[in-house]
């Protein structure tokens, strides 16, 4: 039930705005952005474990960017995290993450960029962890920096 609920989430979130489509970052720019877990399959209830993170994200091409951050948790250990990102339908990216440290996993989602402005964004994304075999929801707060 949970899972299905969060595609149902994602799936809402994908098509919000799905005409509010704005120009979108060039190669050799950064992406900075700071967001936190909402809801994840294998806790029973909303924020029951909170996780936060920040990362930069460089577009090598206007398409495909590098990312690097740091996990925040709560109860468990943090964790540093590098991955890549792809857009091929602009603004709707595919993401890839490794997460470092104790109780390493892989994460592989799809997100939606909504922009307030050329500069700031908001995002959604729902990403899958391989190891945990969990789906999780985020939000996230991003700046462009060209």
């Amino acid at each position: 039930m949970k899972k299905t609920g969060l595609i149902i989430f994602s799936l809402l979130a994908l098509s919000f705005g799905i005409n509010r489509v704005q120009a979108q970052q060039a190669g050799g720019s950064f992406l900075i952005s700071a967001g936190l877990d909402l809801v994840r399959s294998d806790l029973n209830q909303v924020m029951e474990r909170a996780q936060f993170g920040a990362e930069v994200n460089y577009f090598y091409l206007h398409h495909l960017s590098f990312s690097g951050g740091y996990e925040y948790n709560l109860t468990r250990p943090n964790q540093v995290t590098g991955g890549i990102r792809w857009y091929p339908l602009e603004p709707v990216f595919i993401r890839a993450r490794a997460l470092i440290g104790n109780k390493a996993d892989i994460g592989v989602g799809l997100g939606y960029t909504y922009n307030f402005t050329y500069r700031m964004r908001l995002e959604s994304m729902v990403d899958y962890y391989v190891q945990e075999k969990a789906l999780g929801a985020r939000v996230a707060i991003a700046v462009l920096i060209n």
